[in-house]
């Protein structure tokens, strides 16, 4: 920038500011790549193909470095050219040595980072620090680090009972669940997927197996695979095939409504 003399003081301060908010920019970017750096889990969806990639700080060529065991290459030849990382505008990116992307990650419906591979794969990126999974992955891309992200909403109003409904607080006995289920979302509207409960056949961790129906096509629902059921509490707990677990309370009418702190609204409807 030339300054003439009569401008002078505008023009400092002009670039005053240009270099302050180049500072702010820097430090929020710096921010960013202090929170996602670590170890994650790559998965390849519905399979047991994992790698647990660690994202560094250091900066690459193109981004910044990464390094996996030598072993994820052969299990998942999608990293065969992936050399490093970078965040990018709601998004995360695993990029060849060049800085072409070749898995880009956005957040799922649970939070967690999902990518679609160049055959129509379907990836998904965990944090292993259990710190980390207590905030939404998208809230940490979009830089918020510092602040909280708000709360979520409750996918249903529960409202209070009356003469022949179902107390929400009332004891629930493991006697009473099993059977088939509908699963709804957003308003709710019916996925047209279908979750049995079954009280004949053991599942994992100690649990009665629950089955999802094949022909379900709800990306949350198949991505989480429920495998099995129990009772904590008189809360319904389904495990996910992975082992992680989602929490239902019963409502008014008699259904099933998802713990809000364990992701996205989802009720199943005794069918």
């Amino acid at each position: 920038m030339v300054c003439i003399r009569s401008n002078r003081w505008r023009c400092m301060l002009v670039v005053a500011s240009g270099l302050t908010f180049a500072g702010h920019a820097a430090a929020a970017e710096a921010v960013d790549v202090q929170t996602l750096a670590g170890a994650w889990d790559l998965n390849l969806e519905a399979t047991n193909r994992q790698c647990r990639i660690i994202l560094r700080r250091e900066a690459a060529a193109v981004g910044y470095s990464l390094a996996m065991p030598a072993g994820c290459r052969r299990a998942l030849p999608v990293l065969a050219d992936i050399n490093g990382w970078n965040k990018e505008a709601g998004g995360l990116t695993l990029t060849d040595a060049a800085g072409r992307p070749i898995l880009q990650f956005a957040a799922g419906q649970d939070g967690t980072l999902m990518a679609a591979g160049p055959e129509n794969q379907t990836y998904s990126l965990v944090p292993t620090d259990p710190r980390r999974k207590t905030k939404p992955v998208a809230a940490t891309i979009a830089g918020s680090a510092v602040a909280d992200p708000p709360a979520p909403i409750a996918p249903v109003q529960v409202a209070q009972a009356t003469a022949g409904e179902i107390p929400v607080a009332a004891a629930v006995k493991p006697s009473e669940l099993p059977g088939r289920y509908s699963i709804l979302r957003d308003g709710p509207k019916d996925t047209g997927c279908m979750l049995t409960l079954d009280d004949k056949v053991r599942g994992p961790k100690g649990s009665l197996r629950a089955v999802l129906s094949p022909a379900c096509r709800d990306q949350g629902m198949v991505i989480f695979d429920p495998t099995g059921w129990t009772v904590e509490r008189s809360r319904l707990v389904l495990t996910a095939r992975k082992g992680h677990q989602a929490h239902f309370d019963r409502q008014s009418d008699g259904s099933w409504a998802k713990d809000p702190k364990d992701g996205k609204g989802l009720i199943l409807k005794k069918m």
